[in-house]
């Protein structure tokens, strides 16, 4: 074969521009023994591809057995029965007026004064923290002026 072909198409097979006759023709000039003596760095490559087609892999594949274990659903479902008759039956029975209020006109009176009297303490407590705060800008002031 040509030498310059045969350089043309190592640098296309580099490339990846070679067809599978033009790649076979390689392997066929670097498994030869009329190789050139500045392109003897490519014979094992090549011999190495010419070795591997060869090889075949004749053992069988033994893909495992998956077998679905279906032992565990009657057990789910009866958790799930359980489960479903404790939250039927724990609900209180009330009806439907009853909104939480207190039967108690003077009970109810009560809490009421005493929410009351909470949220005014809460109040208090954070609009005392603003009276630092007239301080700083009554101090700003002065300072600016």
């Amino acid at each position: 074969m040509d030498l310059n072909n045969i350089e043309n198409l190592l640098e296309r097979y580099f490339e990846g521009d070679t067809s599978l006759e033009q790649e076979a023709k390689l392997r066929e000039y670097f498994t030869s023994d009329e190789v050139d003596p500045h392109l003897e760095e490519y014979v094992p490559l090549f011999t190495a591809f010419a070795k591997v087609k060869q090889e075949r892999f004749n053992r069988k594949i033994e893909l495992p057995q998956t077998k679905r274990s279906w032992q565990w659903v009657p057990i789910a479902a009866s958790i799930l029965l359980c489960v479903g008759l404790f939250l039927t039956f724990s609900t209180k029975k009330g009806s439907d007026n009853d909104l939480g209020t207190y039967k108690d006109p003077e009970v109810a009176v009560l809490k009421t004064k005493q929410a009351l009297f909470m949220m005014g303490n809460f109040m208090n407590k954070s609009t005392s923290q603003l009276n630092k705060l007239d301080t700083f800008e009554e101090t700003t002031n002065e300072i600016l002026k």
